[in-house]
């Protein structure tokens, strides 16, 4: 794997690099295949390093994904461009999300 993508480890997903448009859908599949092998469900972003609003799309669509399958899932080490683009949204009370950084 390059500096781009998801991985497992110790069963957290951790997403790594840049989300934009055109990878988003990929990371989407990848995240739902590694969240079907969990009960709950920890997203680390710390190695996310850029994203537009198609990371938020990414984030939502995982929350309504591990709902629908009666998990939790809370995303962690949220950059802090990342938190402005759920704040500006309006995001902020409705993702799961530990403002840690």
């Amino acid at each position: 794997m390059d500096n781009n993508g998801i991985v497992l480890k110790s069963n957290v997903i951790v997403l790594n690099g840049v989300v934009h448009f055109e990878n988003v859908e990929s990371l989407w599949r990848q995240g739902l295949a590694l969240m079907n092998s969990l009960q709950d469900i920890q997203v680390d972003l710390k190695g996310l390093s850029q994203s537009d609003s198609s990371g938020l799309a990414l984030l939502t669509a995982w929350v309504r994904a591990a709902r629908a399958q009666d998990k939790k899932i809370v995303f962690t080490h949220v950059p802090s461009f990342m938190q402005d683009i759920v704040r500006v949204c309006g995001l902020d009370g409705i993702l799961p999300v530990l403002w840690e950084n």
